[in-house]
């Protein structure tokens, strides 16, 4: 059974032992007003944290490294002042550079910079190529710091890594397999 079905089905149950719970006991107003507002809270909680389950893109931190599937863009909007985003399609790659697990979709906020990479990676794609990819922060090394900006990040629009600093990307080609030579006969 699908799963937003199933948990549609058990909080219904919920609100159903809710609802007999405030009709058949004695509490206090305040406490039935409560126990109503604890448990709608929830209702919307869990339903945010399971919109990655129900195949939302995640705006979470992208693997280190992994194979890129394919990638839209979304460019801003300056009509209905839509600010743009970049999805990714990826599976986690292993040490050896083979992917692992089952495909996921991530959300990065629309950069300039970004998007060029994007579309060199898309068109290379287009090509037939397969793309391994590999995440970095924007670690600044610069000494005089006369190249950090003013908002202390570099690399897009909105900082977007857990240390304030926009992730960049470097996608790599995949070189064809050599496969063993074959005995002569």
């Amino acid at each position: 059974m699908d799963i937003s079905i199933t948990l549609s089905l058990a909080y219904a149950l919920i609100a159903a032992l809710l609802l007999i719970l405030c009709v058949g006991t004695k509490a206090s107003y305040v406490a039935k007003c409560s126990a109503i507002i604890v448990v709608s809270a929830f209702y919307v909680m869990t339903w945010f944290g399971y919109r990655d389950s129900l195949g939302w893109a995640t705006p979470a931190t992208m693997p280190e490294s992994f194979r890129v599937l394919w990638i839209t863009i979304d460019d801003p909007d300056k009509k209905s002042k839509e600010p743009g985003a970049i999805f990714f399609w990826l599976r986690v790659t292993d040490e050896a550079g083979i992917p692992v697990g089952e495909p996921r979709a991530y959300k990065m906020p629309w950069s300039i910079e970004l998007a060029e990479k994007a579309q060199v990676a898309l068109e290379k794609m287009d090509e037939g190529e397969q793309l391994n990819g590999r995440r970095s922060n924007n670690i600044l090394t610069d000494q005089d710091n006369s190249d950090i900006p003013e908002d202390g990040y570099e690399g897009g629009d909105t900082p977007s890594g857990e240390d304030g600093f926009s992730p960049t990307f470097e996608f790599v080609e995949i070189p064809p397999p050599s496969l063993p030579k074959k005995p002569a006969s």
